[in-house]
């Protein structure tokens, strides 16, 4: 294990890459006695003889996770097995077994992290911040042997796996400053309150700020902090219900998504809406649009989340009704107007998805447009637009007038701000066509 951190892990003490999570899912020993119609006295002689008398055999399954700050990166999982026969002088201690049953799993997981050592390590360089954490404290945790990858002289080696409780080092979790926190909007303050409880709504908000390999997206954790909390106290959506993903991975991206599905199917006549900001991109060849997970890569859109699978995916769901606000362009340009990729000249329009169901997409921007930033509130341009409707109206507003409000005054922030045109489009599936302008969020 310290080999390993030695050729993963930076050395350098100004931060904390990730660390590395041993679990033991499953141990089975056996002991078998492998004459069992013999006398007693039968046994004895042979067992004196240096016979066998004993068949102990053991199961081990260990999973093995990677962490930066806060996500899992990579997985692995060993399922191991070991036996031995034992007599007087005969055979291998039960212990023994267990021990090499361990050693065989650590062998094949030392293979899979020498092939994967690359990815991974640039992976931990690049998503990790570099703040260093003010204090750990540690906690007891039962058969886990869990070790903070801190600079390599610090590291203390990792015990043999034993059934014994051992010290773990609870994981580190990093704030990490964000413009919005010099900014006071006027949306963050005075939200209003309901008496009202929606409890047939479920909320999924996506907020990423912070990427590894494009540049960061300024307000966005702040866009989805606040967005919660018009979806708590202005809706009425039970906080249990409102599930807040920041700065997410494609995997983690695909889980909320998944979790969303399942509660659609657990609940009667239920609501989804899905709040999105952060970076999108379209494939240069087919117009086919993705959100850019925070370790995606605009060079590769298999390393992002397809716009059409979201869309499909919920629209498949028992959902009465599924609402997006997509504060992202999925043309390849950031919020400042660049290129998330330095390759790419110009803007790519993204393909217009068909969408199914009961759904209608609230975008921040139409075609090539870029989804601008409000930067003297300290919002997206069309995230405080979306909010501050809410708050004049309590929540109580109608799509069609909410789209109306977004589209006009984004229009005009945005030309008398950053003198470009930023358009907002609302996209509805055929089943809304002749209804979704009278559909209420409240």
């Amino acid at each position: 294990m310290d080999e390993i951190q030695e050729n993963i892990f930076d050395k350098d003490d100004s931060a904390y890459y990730g660390r590395i999570e041993v679990i033991c899912e499953n141990y089975a020993p056996k002991l078998n006695i492998l004459y069992p119609l013999v006398s007693g006295f039968t046994l004895l002689t042979a067992n004196i003889l240096g016979c066998p008398t004993n068949k102990f055999s053991c199961n081990i399954r260990l999973k093995v996770n990677i962490y930066d700050n806060n996500n899992v990166i990579k997985t692995y999982s060993y399922d191991v097995s070991d036996e031995s026969s034992i007599g007087f002088y005969y055979g291998r201690d039960a212990l023994v077994v267990v021990v090499d049953a361990t050693k065989k799993a650590m062998t094949d997981f030392r293979a899979d992290i020498e092939r994967d050592a690359e990815s991974i390590t640039e992976q931990l360089y690049l998503t990790t911040p570099k703040y260093k954490p003010t204090k750990i404290e540690p906690i007891e945790q039962p058969v886990i042997v869990q070790q903070q990858m801190q600079p390599i002289q610090q590291v203390q080696p990792v015990q043999q796996l034993q059934s014994v409780q051992q010290t773990a080092v609870q994981p580190v979790t990093y704030t990490q400053p964000t413009l919005a926190n010099a900014i006071s909007a006027d949306v963050d303050v005075n939200i209003p309150k309901t008496e009202r409880k929606a409890s047939d709504t479920f909320v999924l908000i996506i907020a990423n700020e912070h990427y590894a390999f494009v540049d960061n997206v300024d307000f966005a954790v702040h866009d989805g902090e606040v967005f919660k909390e018009y979806c708590i106290k202005t809706l009425g959506v039970p906080e249990r219900q409102v599930w807040f993903y920041q700065d997410a991975t494609a995997g983690i991206i695909s889980g909320g998504v998944d979790k969303m599905v399942q509660a659609m199917s657990l609940f009667d006549n239920s609501k989804a809406i899905v709040y999105y900001c952060g970076h999108g991109i379209s494939d240069e060849h087919t117009g086919d649009a993705y959100i850019v997970p925070t370790d995606g890569k605009g060079t590769n859109t298999a390393t992002c989340y397809s716009l059409n699978k979201l869309y499909t995916t919920l629209a498949a769901s028992n959902a009465t009704s599924i609402t997006y606000f997509m504060d992202a362009c999925f043309s390849g340009a950031n919020k400042e107007g660049s290129m998330l990729v330095a390759a790419r000249g110009v803007a790519r329009e993204a393909k217009k998805e068909t969408l199914k169901g009961n759904t209608v997409v609230f975008s921040a921007a139409s075609g090539a447009e870029t989804a601008m930033t409000y930067k003297e509130q300290g919002h997206g341009l069309f995230t405080y637009y979306l909010l501050k409707k809410l708050q004049e109206t309590k929540g109580d507003v109608s799509y069609g007038d909410l789209d109306k409000y977004i589209k006009d005054n984004v229009k005009r922030e945005s030309f008398l701000t950053n003198e470009k045109v930023q358009t907002p489009t609302t996209n509805v599936s055929e089943n809304a066509v002749n209804s979704w302008r009278n559909m209420r969020l409240k």
